[in-house]
């Protein structure tokens, strides 16, 4: 039977499509059906945030992309994952930084990775009327709002820097400017610092600086300071969905650690790459260090206020990578040759046991390795001619928040 045009029109219409799925900026899925009466679709909201999954090219209105660098997910929320130590060294803002990865990036660098991120520091220069003054280092706070935050330099730019693998394998020079407030100084004469990175045909990356300023701007010479980014650690990341992070009550060690040799300490409940560790881990210690007798601890024992360490040292999920090997914060504290009052363990109970001269350790450091860390902290102490070994008494490792 010959169709007439008006049931051709309605069986077109009954298959047509009446409406669309798209993903939005956050992966989920979004369905557009047609706007009111009208027969066509309203994609403007989808466009201008960003549907697309791809890397430094996803526009994302939250967290905007500064040059190369772009917001590759929250690693607060478990987003960022397969982050394993490809360089840590010392960077000298005055030079060239060339970079040997750890491992050989392959004839598609890292391809099966998202990129690479990279984690460093500010060295700011004070200076008056064009005299270099004293140099510090200020952690980087990124805050999307740019707001200041005592002792910090606050950063739009997303942070950690993250490039996406395609940029990497472009061989393109790269420019990361380290955008925002900072510490908040005021000058009528700014430039944010800058890196510029390039894939080199050996398979090494060049990292070039370019040094930033606030001052004002007088041209005699300029009282303000000037800012360089100082790349600490370059490493591997992928990205995935968020995962649920574990609470702090949890305990993800509690055990014995009183060896003088380093503590390999296994931990219960991490994934991996500890995504689902919140914001970090919190190493909390005992109140005394010990020194061992005969291979029991009951020898003596040391204050760590005495010492001059902290209750508990807190590693930053930044810096929770596969392969990093962390100095640990009391080192810094402890003075060489000073005098402590020590105790010793004697017929069941501590006694004091007069004044020893305490030893900086000669190695300090917090080792990352999957589902496990290795804390390197042994010292000495000693009375007259007699040298003893000591160590930190830890008590638990919890996830940190902050």
């Amino acid at each position: 039977m010959a169709e007439n045009a008006l049931t051709k029109v309605a069986r077109i219409a009954a298959g047509s499509a009446m409406g669309a799925i798209l993903k939005d900026k956050d992966g989920n899925d979004k369905i557009i059906k047609p706007d009111g009466n009208a027969n066509y679709l309203d994609l403007r909201d989808i466009v201008a945030s960003g549907s697309g999954t791809g890397g430094g090219d996803n526009p994302n209105p939250d967290n905007p992309s500064a040059g190369a660098d772009y917001y590759a997910g929250s690693l607060a929320d478990g987003e960022i994952t397969e982050r394993n130590l490809e360089w840590s060294g010392t960077d000298d803002p005055t030079k060239d930084l060339t970079v040997t990865f750890k491992d050989d990036p392959g004839s598609n660098p890292f391809g099966q990775y998202s990129g690479l991120t990279i984690i460093g520091h500010i060295q700011k220069t004070v200076m008056t009327s064009g005299t270099k003054g004293a140099v510090s280092n200020l952690e980087l706070n990124y805050d999307p709002s740019n707001a200041t935050k005592d002792g910090y330099f606050t950063t739009t730019s997303p942070y950690p820097i993250y490039i996406s693998q395609s940029d990497i394998a472009s061989g393109q020079e790269l420019d990361v400017p380290i955008n925002g407030i900072g510490e908040g100084l005021k000058g009528d004469n700014t430039k944010p610092a800058m890196i510029h990175l390039k894939y080199n045909s050996d398979r090494t990356m060049t990292i070039s600086h370019e040094e930033g300023y606030v001052n004002d701007g007088i041209s005699a010479g300029a009282t303000g300071a000037n800012y360089s980014f100082v790349v600490e650690i370059v490493a591997t990341f992928s990205t995935q969905k968020a995962v649920a992070q574990l609470p702090e009550s949890i305990k993800l060690f509690s055990g014995s650690t009183r060896t003088d040799k380093a503590n390999i300490l296994t931990l219960d409940g991490t994934s991996d790459y500890y995504e689902n560790v919140s914001d970090g881990l919190l190493i909390n210690l005992k109140k005394y260090a010990y020194t061992l007798y005969n291979n029991q601890e009951h020898g003596n024992r040391i204050s760590n206020d005495d010492i001059g360490i902290l209750a508990n040292y807190v590693i930053p999920k930044e810096k929770l990578i596969v392969g990093n090997k962390i100095p640990f914060q009391s080192h810094n504290t402890i003075t060489d040759n000073k005098s402590v009052p020590a105790e010793i363990h004697s017929s069941g109970t501590w006694k004091s046991d007069g004044t020893y001269t305490l030893h900086a350790p000669s190695q300090a450091y917090v080792l990352i390795e999957k589902n496990k860390i290795t804390v390197q902290f042994v010292f000495q102490i000693s009375f007259g001619s007699h040298y003893y070994n000591a160590f930190l008494d830890i008590q638990s490792i919890t996830p940190y928040r902050k």
